[in-house]
């Protein structure tokens, strides 16, 4: 099931953080770790030191490692689609070029320009800090991720919405769903020393969660 985010140019104030241990996160992350497979749509930018690009994006989990990543413009039209599997990642453009390689961030990298993490971005669009020290995270008082701190990179997760994650049900009452804060706005800055920052801002405007097991 899909929930539209309306959108909106207010930033918010930064929360007050927690610890590691605080019960809203841990339920909170408990949670994210219940499914794997959903849907986003929305709109990326890209900010090199000398270049940068948006488009709209969608984003199709299927399982860790196993995704596609398609960027296009207004009316529908494909920049790129990148595919990802375990040995094998595929990028086609909207050219009609085809291109194939292992590591998909370099095959990405390679043919656009664009340097961007999309191995590491499958739990961040999350908001799931998988892999990362509990030093280098901070954590909002709410209950959701704040920051993450990976490497040469910094992830703030400036907003959040509420999507619906469905639960199956016992017996006869069929699937429900509850209410779960997901990311609607992610900046990613990579520092690359004197050669400048990469900038990656995602404005998520709906997710579709499927249901675990699915």
């Amino acid at each position: 099931m899909i929930l539209f985010i309306a959108a909106c140019e207010t930033v918010p104030v930064k929360q007050e953080t927690t610890v590691w241990d605080d019960p809203l996160w841990q339920k909170h992350y408990k949670l994210l770790k219940t499914f794997e497979q959903y849907q986003i749509k929305g709109r990326i930018g890209i900010t090199h030191p000398d270049d940068s690009f948006s488009s709209n994006f969608l984003w199709q989990q299927q399982e860790p490692n196993h995704f596609t990543f398609r960027m296009y413009g207004a009316f529908g039209q494909t920049y790129m689609i990148l595919k990802v599997q375990p040995h094998l990642s595929t990028l086609d453009t909207g050219d009609d070029e085809h291109y194939e390689g292992v590591d998909a961030r370099q095959l990405l990298y390679g043919v656009s320009g664009w340097d961007i993490p999309v191995s590491l971005m499958q739990d961040w669009i999350k908001g799931l800090p998988t892999g990362i020290n509990k030093s280098d995270l901070r954590i909002n008082a709410d209950g959701t991720l704040q920051q993450i701190k990976y490497l040469d990179y910094v992830v703030d997760f400036v907003r959040y919405d509420v999507a619906e994650l469905p639960i199956a049900a016992s017996g006869d009452a069929g699937d429900k769903t509850i209410e779960l804060k997901m990311p609607d706005k992610i900046r990613i800055v990579q520092n690359n020393g004197a050669q400048g920052e990469n900038k990656i801002v995602l404005s998520i405007r709906s997710w579709d969660i499927a249901p675990s097991g699915d």
